[in-house]
């Protein structure tokens, strides 16, 4: 019995040291072009990072557009983006305001709830809530005129995409990885779409619309649907995706890079190994941030890339709009 003891003793021991002296690889290129230099300053450094915004610890608001300097974060506030020149800001309970690019105060309402993702066309407002609860309000009146309560979530990602308008409808992306589709004029969900069944981390956390497709993805499945209802899937792990000039790249937490035509057909892919992607932005060029401070940039069609260094490790909040890469106290033009 002495003996048997003793053995599991020293297997379990040798598994420890075997496992202790397994080193973690991380992404290196050999092949730089060059060094990224800073293209300006911030004001301060960032302090919180949104689907749709970004905002600095004095205050200020970086949109997608780039840095706004007319509108002031009140403090204790979450910026959540920039929609038809109206901004949205968000306290932890809830409360909502809604200001002009003066910084005057439009609206206030108050959802008496941690608000997950929102956003607004014209006069309605459209929210998740951390409890999965939707709703849409009129922001004049304060009125709100939809609520749903959708399935608790265990946990979340911190990738929450914003709700999208689409002529009458409000694609809700749920915390439950659903798309609850909402018709404002009956006020009722007209159709609801899942994306992926995970029980834990399935929130949505990519949403976008090209003609007549809709993309949508969680940590574990993106889903394109066309206009007769057929849907296209594929099943990766998925850190980010994106969709320009009628492709859709998907990025994988393996350091992988899919384009895919709007069917998600697989044209063409790139493996950096062991590649952490921590920021990709898309226009006539793709840009990919990697963690140990890489730049890649790439064609459209995955056929030549240039990888640059980045002045430091990315360790801390980071946004990029759509032509710039905002991190720490600098920011940086993407040419």
């Amino acid at each position: 019995m002495l003996k048997t003891t003793v053995s599991i003793f020293i297997l379990a021991l040798a598994l420890l040291f075997n496992g202790c002296g397994t080193k973690r690889q991380y992404f290196k290129s050999d092949s730089v072009e060059g060094s990224i230099k800073s293209s300006g300053s911030l004001s301060s450094s960032l302090k919180e990072v949104m689907r749709n915004g970004a905002s600095s610890k004095d205050g200020s608001i970086i949109t997608l557009k780039g840095v706004e300097n007319s509108v002031q974060l009140e403090k204790g506030y979450s910026f959540f983006g920039e929609f038809d020149n109206k901004f949205i800001t968000i306290s932890p309970v809830g409360e909502i305001h809604v200001k002009n690019s003066n910084n005057l105060l439009l609206h206030t309402l108050n959802l008496n709830a941690m608000i997950a993702s929102a956003s607004m066309d014209g006069e309605t407002l459209a929210a998740v809530t951390s409890d999965n609860m939707l709703y849409l309000a009129d922001i004049n009146t304060g009125y709100v005129f939809f609520q749903k309560k959708m399935d608790n979530m265990a946990a979340v990602d911190s990738r929450i995409a914003a709700p999208y308008f689409l002529g009458s409808l409000v694609i809700f992306p749920t915390l439950d990885g659903k798309l609850a589709i909402v018709d404002k004029n009956t006020q009722t969900i007209v159709n609801s779409v899942v994306v992926s069944g995970e029980r834990e981390f399935n929130n949505i956390i990519f949403l976008d619309v090209l003609g007549d497709r809709m993309f949508a993805a969680t940590a574990k499945r993106i889903i394109a649907i066309n206009s007769d209802g057929g849907i296209n899937f594929m099943d990766e792990e998925i850190k980010d995706a994106v969709v320009a000039d009628e492709r859709v790249f998907i990025f994988t937490k393996d350091g992988k890079i899919f384009l895919c035509d709007l069917e998600l057909r697989v044209l063409s892919e790139k493996k950096f190994p062991f590649a952490i992607f921590a920021g990709v932005s898309a226009d006539k060029k793709l840009y990919i941030l990697e963690k140990m401070g890489y730049l890649i940039k790439s064609d459209l069609e995955l056929k030549e890339f240039e990888i640059f260094k980045f002045p430091s490790k990315i360790d801390d909040f980071l946004f990029i709009a759509k032509d710039k890469i905002f991190y720490k106290d600098n920011f940086y033009v993407l040419e």
